[in-house]
């Protein structure tokens, strides 16, 4: 695992004390990019989303399981240190143990942290494979029964050509999962001023410029920022003309926040009274308030 301490890399072996040390460490999340209140129950509220979505749609999934004798295979599409896969893992293996999990990946230290959370949980049916997921994915034709793609989307040139790849590598009636930011949306000043648009419009063009290089298997993987935002209604648009299919949302937080103004007591607090009230209201009336696409999708055949 690779380790910065005052600019200066350390290289530490994935080996027994490693684990001795890590011991439990992976049941609390802490990354210093979602450090703050209202950063950390941003991705907290997806992950929780993500797993009530799979309980009121798990019939879907198992139903699709009796008809065949070979494990189900889920794939997390840019799955980084992997906290989503075994989150969904823990879920889906309470239901029924056939699934076969695979993470694709193209960030070497992620990949890593990857390999010592599947030891440290022992397991055996989860893989990691070096993927720049930008090029072909690394399965046959109608392969995969459901396809997890969590903040990813956003960052790739051609979105378009990607969901086309995901289509190819998709069984008929399998499933995407995917989670995006809904940009811009009523809580982003964006989304009321054309002036405050341009200017974003703007920022994701000079972004497009810019990209820092990742290399895997002797090849480069070009990461961007967020070069590809597109608002709930856009994303569902653009997938049904691709082939998919949508079957439910989940609600996002409303905003991202992660700043010291968000983080101030009383607008924290008030950001979760409205939190509260909009999960009060059905979710087809709230879903677009969210500042994420969180999203199940069917592929017809």
């Amino acid at each position: 695992m690779l380790i910065k301490l005052e600019e200066e890399p350390i290289v530490m072996n994935l080996d027994k004390n490693l684990m001795k040390i890590l011991g439990g460490k992976f049941e609390y999340e802490r990354t210093l990019r979602c450090a703050t209140p209202s950063g950390n129950y941003f991705w907290y509220r997806k992950r929780q989303e993500i797993v009530k979505l799979f309980a009121r749609n798990i019939s879907l999934f198992l139903n699709s399981q009796m008809e065949k004798t070979a494990p189900s295979l889920f794939v997390d599409i840019g799955c980084g240190e992997s906290i989503d896969l075994f989150l969904i893992r823990d879920f889906l293996e309470k239901k029924s143990s056939r699934w076969q999990f695979i993470g694709l990946e193209a960030d070497p230290t992620s990949l890593q942290v990857a390999n010592l959370r599947k030891e440290y949980n022992k397991a055996d049916n989860v893989d990691f494979i070096s993927c720049d997921v930008t090029k072909k994915l690394p399965f046959q034709d109608a392969e995969v029964d459901i396809i997890y793609c969590s903040e990813v989307i956003e960052h790739l040139l051609e979105p378009e050509l990607f969901l086309k790849e995901i289509k190819r590598v998709t069984k008929p009636n399998g499933y995407l999962i995917l989670t995006t930011p809904n940009e811009p949306n009523v809580f982003q000043s964006a989304y009321w001023s054309k002036t405050r648009l341009q200017k974003m419009q703007a920022e994701i063009q000079a972004m497009k410029e810019e990209h820092q290089q990742v290399n895997i298997q002797a090849d480069n993987a070009f990461l961007y920022g967020h070069i590809s935002l597109r608002t709930i209604k856009e994303w569902d648009d653009t997938l049904r003309k691709i082939g998919f299919k949508n079957v439910d949302y989940g609600r996002g937080a409303v905003t991202y926040g992660g700043t010291p103004f968000f983080d101030n007591e009383w607008i924290l607090g008030t950001r979760f009274l409205l939190e509260a009230v909009l999960d009060l209201l059905p979710r087809q009336w709230v879903c677009n308030l969210s500042d994420q696409l969180i999203g199940l999708y069917r592929l017809d055949q």
